[in-house]
């Protein structure tokens, strides 16, 4: 606790601090230089040694990841049920500053959104009828053998003349159809409650550090229970740079994979033969000028109507599987039973941890890839949660920010996997089966299943407005990264116009350059090196976790002992946020 003879120098300090934000963002813009040439020089040698840490953390940390998330996880679930779930996060008579709508909105737009449109049909299907590295572990082998043999009949079937319905063309049977279910209840483990744990726990420790005691919106402040007034100096420093190479790296490979889900929906569309880097280049240029625009315009108007549009867009993709799929039962009920599957096997998937070298390969390039990538990812997906969840009691932001996420993840899972699983199963096109599993097209298996599912004017509607969802949601990652990088290196102050352009033609040109220079090899590699970099910033995540605990027990204790100061001081706060 700081005594009142020391708020004047507090203060001072903070006004000190802003004279550093330039030096703090060469220094990043530094990092990011250094990084991308020698991604781009080494080529080769750069991506084996950043596959090599990678493979490493997956080989040996598993279980350490698979802890911190859990952690995570447990954290937040104690304090919604504990008292401290009553406390607000800003002053006590303070109220929620968006709707729940387009709180939401905003949650997906810029958290798992552009991720769950990637892989809504590809991972589904996948873990089903895939055999890779043993496939999905918690599937039986006699249901992963019976997937086989059905899917090799029905190729052979399909190739003598015969369609579904005729006299000998196969039937699924029971284990074929607990390994669908099995393939999507894993799918949702990877984007449910254990996921967004960890963004509620950043998300939360820094909205409470902010908006309850008036610190600035910044990762370092979280540590402020743990080491003081040295948040200002060199560890919180490290903090925030640790957070700002996590959200460009992330971001910048988040566009790259964007970029392929766009060229595919071209493609699909008819609009361009193939992919080629003049579409990259282009597709690349108009997400980051958008996404700058959107910054450029405040987190209430730009990010705001882009993701509640989304949302809607989103809403109608859904009814459309729903409605012009001939499985509509069997997408229902599907879904029905691979929520009960999830919420009696979470705890067991969650703990679940790899044995032998095979389920060791498996876990890391799925589970562990995941767990990683949320921890990259937490830095920025948590600080702008934050940003958005001013008002909220912490009980509120809990079940708002991890349970109803969570649903939502289960619905878009189970309504659009359970409708490819159903056209692999019952219909007469195998597209989806072999975009998914054979040529592993997590871009373009969607815009193939609207094709099977309803071919003409539909499918093309269909796929427009999965194309406009795309860019939606990667223009929104990218507004919101420039957001928080901008805040990152500003003390948590509101940034200038002119640093959020600069930050959002960071990300561009981060992006630009590598997909130009290194090509796809050297975006896996900057993917890697993302994941690989979590590794650090789970010790913050820690003393992070650690922090908020401690403060929460003794919530009553203000950091400065003039409470008319503290309130000052968060309204200074408050004010300064868009």
């Amino acid at each position: 606790m700081l005594s009142n003879e020391k708020i004047e120098a507090l203060i001072e300090k903070r006004g000190v601090l802003k004279g550093l934000n330039s030096t703090l963002g060469i220094s990043a813009i530094s990092l990011v230089v250094v990084f991308v040439l020698y991604t781009i020089l080494l080529g080769q040698t750069a991506s084996e040694q950043f596959f090599g840490i990678k493979s490493w953390i997956e080989q040996t940390l598993g279980w350490y990841y698979i802890a911190v998330m859990l952690a995570a996880f447990s954290i937040c679930v104690y304090v919604m049920f504990s008292k401290a779930g009553s406390i607000r996060l800003g002053r006590d008579d303070e109220r929620p500053e968006f709707t729940n709508f387009a709180w939401f909105s905003m949650l997906f737009g810029c958290g798992t959104g552009a991720g769950m449109l990637f892989f809504s049909m590809s991972e589904p299907m996948i873990h089903f009828a895939s055999g890779w590295s043993g496939g999905n572990p918690f599937m039986s082998g006699e249901a992963k053998a019976a997937v086989s043999e059905f899917f090799a009949a029905k190729q052979a079937a399909l190739a003598a003349g015969l369609l579904p319905g005729d006299e000998g063309f196969p039937i699924p049977n029971d284990l074929v159809a607990e390994a669908a279910s099995s393939g999507l209840t894993l799918t949702i483990f990877h984007w449910g409650t254990v996921a967004w744990g960890m963004y509620g726990i950043v998300g939360l420790s820094l909205a409470y550090f902010a908006f309850r005691k008036g610190l600035p919106l910044s990762i370092r402040s979280a540590l402020y229970p743990l080491i003081g007034d040295r948040i200002y100096g060199p560890i919180g420093h490290a903090a925030d740079i640790l957070a700002v190479l996590g959200t460009i790296f992330g971001i910048s490979t988040t566009l790259g994979l964007g970029v392929q889900q766009i060229g595919a929906g071209l493609v699909s569309l008819g609009l361009i033969d193939e992919t080629s880097q003049t579409v990259m280049v282009v597709s690349i240029i108009l997400v980051t000028v958008m996404a700058t625009l959107s910054a450029t315009s405040g987190v209430a108007k730009g990010i705001k109507i882009l993701s509640t549009t989304n949302t809607y867009i989103c809403i109608a993709i859904l009814a459309y599987f729903l409605i012009a799929s001939d499985g509509s039962n069997y997408v229902i009920a599907s879904t029905l039973t691979s929520l009960g599957d999830y919420v009696s096997n979470a705890i067991s998937m969650t703990l679940w941890t790899a044995r032998s070298p095979e389920e060791r390969t498996w876990q890391g390039g799925w589970t562990i890839f995941y767990w990683g990538w949320w921890i990259a990812w937490a830095a920025f997906v948590g600080l702008f949660i934050a940003r958005i969840s001013r008002g909220r009691t912490i009980r509120e932001f809990v079940l708002g920010v991890m349970f109803v996420p969570s649903f939502v993840s289960l619905l878009w899972f189970g309504v659009i996997g359970s409708a490819g699983i159903y056209e692999s199963l019952y219909g007469a096109d195998m597209s989806i089966y072999i975009a998914s599993v054979q040529n592993w097209d997590y871009a373009g298996t969607i815009y193939a299943s609207f094709d099977a599912i309803t071919p003409g004017v539909p499918a093309l509607i269909a796929k427009a407005c999965s194309l406009v969802v795309v860019v939606i949601f990667f223009v929104t990652s990218a507004d919101s990264g420039t957001l928080v990088l901008g805040r990152l290196l500003s003390f948590g102050r509101r940034p200038p116009v002119q640093q959020r352009i600069i930050w959002g033609a960071v990300l561009g040109l981060v992006t630009l350059v590598v997909l130009l220079m290194g090509g796809k090899e050297a975006l896996k590699a900057l993917q890697a090196a993302s994941i690989a970099g979590a590794l650090p910033f789970t010790f913050v995540i820690i003393a992070m976790m650690w922090g908020l605990v401690k403060s929460l027990r003794k919530d009553s204790e203000d950091i400065v002992t003039d409470k008319e100061i503290v309130q000052k001081m968060i309204e200074k706060e408050v004010a300064d946020l868009s």
